[in-house]
Formats: structure tokens, C-alpha cells, sequence
């Protein structure tokens, strides 16, 4: 049992920490950076918030896709939100695969991620997701 245990989290392991993961560190937040975000599991009612400091002006594109091989039908939302609290961009996804490109000001802004489970449990592999950063 055990070996069919550390096999499976080895196989896991070998999706699900890709080498250009890129978050800053925090307690409880994540910072987004330039690049690929590891793979995560979005359950209902529980959104992933991220942090995005920009020194400049700057055209940020904030993608996400779902783990390889797999087709979603996870409906998801983004919102990004500037430090006032207003929201900049709003977007939603039935197939879960969403894109914001957005102008914007130096300054902080959050990423807030969520989404509903779909048929299957919360750790479905449906339910898997990474964000792809790029500044522009």
C-alpha cells in the first residue's frame, strides 16, 4: 500500500511542479511574477487571491489553462481589482480557460480566481488550473 502511495505521488509530482513556477513569498499571499504558475485545484466558494506590484506602466496578459490532457468544464471567473478596491477587468469562462489583457498604472493590484466543481469532487483533475503571466 505503501509504495502504491509514494508511486502515485511521485507520478503526481513529476505534472504538478513545473520548473517555471514563479510566486514571491508570503504567509498568505502569492505574489505573481512573470512566467507560469504551478498547477492548483479551485473548489467552490474558496477563490485564490494573487498579488501583482508593478514599478510602471505596464500591458499585462494573465491566461490560464488546465492541467494537460484535460478538457474543462469548470465555469471560472477573474477579477482584477487596483489598490483602491475597484474593479479593473472582470471575465468568466464556461470552459474554464479565461484571459485578461489590460493596460495598467504602477501600483498593486490583486487577481481574484474562482470557480464552481463540477461533477467529480473538488480534487478532480478537471478542477486543476496554472495562471501564464506576461508583461509587456
Amino acid at each position: 500500500m505503501f509504495k502504491k502511495i509514494a508511486l502515485t505521488a511521485a507520478v503526481v509530482s513529476m505534472f504538478s511542479v513545473p520548473a517555471f513556477a514563479n510566486f514571491g513569498s508570503g504567509a498568505n499571499e502569492n505574489i505573481l511574477k512573470e512566467g507560469s504558475t504551478a498547477s492548483t485545484i479551485i473548489n467552490s466558494g474558496q477563490p485564490h487571491t494573487y498579488q501583482i506590484n508593478l514599478d510602471q506602466p505596464t500591458t499585462v496578459r494573465i491566461a490560464s489553462s488546465h492541467f494537460p490532457g484535460m478538457n474543462s468544464i469548470l465555469p471560472m471567473k477573474a477579477k482584477l481589482i487596483d489598490a483602491q478596491g475597484d474593479t479593473v477587468k472582470e471575465v468568466s469562462s464556461y470552459g474554464g480557460d479565461f484571459e485578461i489583457r489590460e493596460a495598467l498604472r504602477a501600483g498593486q493590484y490583486r487577481l481574484v480566481v474562482s470557480g464552481n466543481s463540477a461533477p467529480g469532487g473538488d480534487s478532480w483533475d478537471v478542477h486543476r488550473y496554472s495562471l501564464h503571466v506576461a508583461f509587456q
